[in-house]
């Protein structure tokens, strides 16, 4: 389809950047409302905390793995059009959850919206390609202040619409608007060339994907059944066999599912290392936060309040991607990154040493969001910088990869935690996280946080590309 724009044109710059910037805000902002909806669907099914943080394991789990594969197809096949085969996939996802019956069917649908992650790495290849490489820092900071400003506003209205109408609700308000992203794409978005000769490497996503669901399922069950039972050591052990024959395929593909050469930049490498660890902790935060403002073992408040008290913070994430954007643009990545780390650091101790209430809550989130986004654009900054242009997609691809495995991970650890130390309550259908499961799952993103900061220190400017 013919768009009424071409690459050179500003217009078409401020309307990608648009569309681009709406497709990340609906993508969070649906996560941002589930996340007050956490205990209450744990309570609604009867299930334990580690199968609630399946939730949103599922869709980064599925992103983690179709990301890079999406990435790679966008290079050969063309952005756009992977761009409207993942909303496609994503609005299936979104409109089926509101109707799911039981906890499998949702986990179910929600893995079908993690396809929606590809869209991320297209969206920064798009940029890198079609924009002026002045506008890239400024454009891509904007794009990571979109996760923020979703978040913030799913939190916002999740908060409200699980209050008083029900969780299933989030997903039918975000049905229409993933369709009508569909229709813009389609319509404003340019093409972008295609790379010939390459093909999908279905080896690596074969054994990309036992890793993973290996790994996920050791760490999963092992709260449940026992770190040393024979079940999980097969499963540990199934990981790490994966794992090496994963690298031993990738080695000898034609067109690698992650390029390894990447790590060979050091400065990749370290973005890679900070991009897992930042958004591990982040996605620990996610998991926690609302038992500890609802449950009566923690505030013991209301799904409002979590959307109240979790607003500053994504305010604060909402400005510090352009702000990252305009500081690397006249600093350096390196002054952001230090920066960044150290408020992320800052946060993760407001929250584990300080005794709970709304304003700690509130002072928490605002310093880590922050800081959060700092890391994440300027990280971002690195990979886009050190990419050629043919290959954005899929060193973007490689860098969500990373991410969306800490996502991934991240949950699934804070509900180990929440469900080994949980107790009964009364009016509760499930048992509730004690104080020394939120102790636990504070301590850890603390030194999650102290070695981003360590690795932000290992920056140089001079040698991101």
């Amino acid at each position: 389809m013919k768009t009424p724009f071409d690459t050179t044109d500003p217009g078409y710059h401020l309307c990608a950047l648009v569309i681009l910037s709406a497709v990340v805000v609906t993508v969070m902002f649906t996560e941002g409302m589930l996340t007050p909806a956490l205990p209450l669907i744990q309570d609604e099914f009867g299930i334990s905390g580690v199968w609630t943080s399946l939730i949103l394991t599922a869709v980064l789990l599925v992103g983690a793995i179709v990301t890079p594969v999406i990435g790679t197809c966008g290079d050969i096949f063309g952005k756009k059009r992977m761009m409207l085969v993942c909303i496609v996939i994503y609005a299936a996802g979104v409109t089926a959850s509101g109707w799911a019956v039981d906890i499998e069917s949702l986990l179910l649908f929600r893995a079908l919206q993690g396809v929606g992650l590809g869209m991320f790495p297209l969206g920064y290849a798009l940029i890198r390609e079609q924009f002026p490489p002045e506008k890239v820092p400024i454009a891509v900071g904007t794009i990571a202040a979109m996760f923020g400003a979703g978040t913030l506003l799913g939190i916002f209205a999740g908060s409200w619409i699980v209050e008083y109408y029900s969780w299933r609700t989030t997903f039918h308000l975000v049905a229409p608007i993933a369709f009508t992203l569909l229709a813009l794409t389609a319509v404003l978005i340019v093409p972008s060339p295609v790379r010939t000769g390459a093909s999908v490497d279905r080896a690596g996503m074969a054994t990309f994907t036992l890793t993973l669901l290996s790994l996920v399922l050791a760490i999963t069950m092992g709260g449940i059944a026992g770190w040393r039972s024979p079940g999980i050591v097969v499963l540990a052990l199934m990981a790490v066999m994966f794992a090496a024959l994963f690298a031993k395929v990738e080695a000898v593909a034609e067109t690698p599912m992650l390029d390894l050469s990447m790590v060979r930049n050091v400065q990749v490498l370290i973005a890679l290392a900070i991009g897992f660890i930042v958004v591990m902790a982040t996605f620990m935060l996610i998991q926690t936060l609302p038992y500890l403002i609802e449950s009566p073992t923690g505030l013991g408040l209301s799904s409002l309040a979590v959307g109240l008290i979790l607003i500053p913070g994504s305010v604060a994430d909402m400005i510090s991607g352009p702000a990252t954007g305009a500081l690397v643009g006249r600093w350096g990545v390196r002054p952001a990154m230090i920066l960044g780390s150290v408020l992320l650091l800052a946060g993760a101790l407001v929250y584990a040493l300080a005794v709970p209430s709304v304003v700690v809550l509130i002072a928490a989130g605002i310093l880590f969001n922050a800081g959060m986004s700092i890391t994440l654009t300027g990280n971002t900054i690195v990979v886009v910088r050190a990419a050629a242009p043919s290959e954005t997609g899929t060193w973007t691809a490689v860098y969500h990869t990373s991410q969306n495995i800490g996502g991934m991970i991240g949950p699934v650890i804070a509900g180990v935690f929440l469900t080994a130390s949980a107790i009964e309550v009364p009016g509760w259908t499930a048992a509730m996280p004690s104080g020394k499961a939120f102790d636990s799952i504070f301590l850890v993103i603390v030194g999650l946080s102290f070695a981003a900061l360590l690795l932000s220190l290992r920056m140089r400017d001079r040698e991101i590309g």
